[in-house]
């Protein structure tokens, strides 16, 4: 009996497993030769349009195969790309949120990479299994401490397990750092700016130094070295970024508030400028300045009018009757088929923030649900591309995409992070580091 094509196929498609079934059986191991070749062949690709330069504080031959742990800043989406290219010398294990793994071209290739991971956020002690049993085969690792990239240009608060991590996997561990490659690539835009761009790599600790420190020296040492400010830095190098659309390009959905009249989402972009409905104007340079119409305006850099934004919402969440609501679509992980993206949405409805939960009434594969996260369990809501909220919750993947206005996402990740670092002490503590350097 023979079988015609059309049989072929759909057998051969029974026989393909999906993304979550080889995800089920999946164990991290060291990097495939030939798959990490192809992998820094693609970002040396994808960083090849916006010129870089990179500064070593060592010898590099003597780096070459030799066992480390990278600390790296995550102040651009580019950053992973930036920091392969620019450290040739092994092929690292590099630990990611599940969601970053599920690129629809690079998803294999990443497995053959060996990345380890882990919930955004959550305490994972799966991935730090994985980390000890690789490090007994002599593998090297790339952690951003961040978690995310930078929402202002500005360091996020590290994550309070990286020293004690450090101290725990005791290898010698290289830190990059960079400039520029924020203002390449803002977070608040998908557009991309060319610029100066420079990487640095240092050896921040040698095994044997981390031998005889504690936690807390190491967390020290880690912040001193970790800090940037991106504005900060340009408004005294002014160097110019430049691409198909002008700075301010995409700032509305960072800036939301007004400093002059203090109205929320009043304001739009037009050409190089910033209007508000009460007359304000900001004009941004090429070099990322604020200039406004008139004298009485507070800031001179974009991150500090973002700082005053958080202190706002900060009081606004401390009210005891604080609700804010908002009317979403509610996506998940797309674990069957890449070929149509990496998230699928899956239901509607409403989402709530309240002093104690984030709560999203609406349906799920039509049928209605009720899903409670306890504000106290969630750090951030991290925002992509897409510009959505994302979340991880009991080792779960929510992402929820803001109806309407969607840069109404700003106000509700500084909403969740400051009731939540009401409730997390270390968290808290963990802002404060970064922001009083």
């Amino acid at each position: 009996m023979s079988i015609n094509r059309e049989q072929k196929d759909i057998i051969n498609k029974k026989k393909e497993r999906t993304p979550g079934e080889i995800l089920a059986s999946y164990t991290p191991d060291i990097p495939e030769g030939n798959a990490a070749k192809v992998t820094r062949t693609i970002m040396r690709l994808l960083t090849s349009k916006c010129p870089v330069r990179f500064h070593y504080d060592f010898d590099k031959r003597e780096m070459r195969g030799r066992q480390v742990l990278i600390l790296a800043q995550h102040t651009s989406r580019d950053d992973p790309y930036y920091v392969n290219v620019g450290y040739p010398y092994i092929n690292p294990n590099a630990i990611m949120s599940m969601h970053n793994a599920l690129i629809p071209i690079m998803f294999r290739l990443l497995l053959k990479d060996g990345v380890i991971l882990k919930s955004l956020f959550e305490p994972d002690i799966g991935a730090v299994k994985q980390l000890m049993r690789l490090r007994k085969k002599n593998a090297s690792f790339l952690l951003f401490p961040e978690g995310v990239e930078s929402a202002d240009g500005t360091t996020q608060p590290l994550h309070p397990a990286t020293a004690g991590l450090v101290k725990k996997l005791a290898m010698d561990t290289v830190l990059c750092t960079n400039h520029g490659a924020y203002l390449c690539q803002p977070r608040f835009d998908t557009n991309k700016r060319k610029g100066r761009l420079d990487y640095y790599f240092e050896i921040l600790l040698r095994k044997e130094e981390i031998e005889n420190m504690t936690e807390d020296e190491i967390y020290s040492l880690i912040l001193e070295k970790f800090r940037y400010n991106e504005f900060e830095w340009n408004s005294k190098k002014q160097f110019s970024y430049k691409g198909k659309v002008p700075n301010a390009h995409g700032l509305d959905n960072l800036l939301f508030i007004c400093p002059r009249c203090k109205k929320q989402y009043s304001m739009h972009v037009d050409g190089d400028s910033l209007l508000c409905e009460c007359g304000s104007k900001v004009t941004i340079d090429d070099r990322y300045n604020l200039i406004p119409n008139g004298r009485d305006f507070p800031f001179e850099r974009i991150d500090q009018w973002n700082r005053w934004q958080r202190e706002v919402i900060t009081e606004e969440v401390s009210r005891e009757d604080f609700v804010l609501r908002e009317e979403v679509i509610y996506r998940t992980l797309n674990l069957e088929d890449l070929k149509k993206g990496r998230y699928i949405t899956v239901g509607e409805g409403r989402l709530e923030l309240d002093r104690e939960r984030l709560r999203y009434t609406g349906t799920k594969n039509e049928e209605k649900v009720e899903l409670e996260f306890d504000i106290s369990r969630v750090p951030s809501s991290a925002i992509n591309p897409e510009r959505a909220n994302q979340i991880y919750y009991d080792g779960e993947y929510y992402q929820f995409a803001i109806e309407g206005d969607r840069r109404h996402y700003s106000r509700l990740t500084m909403a969740i992070e400051a009731l939540h670092e009401m409730k997390d002490t270390e968290r808290r503590k963990a802002r404060k580091d970064v922001l009083e350097g």
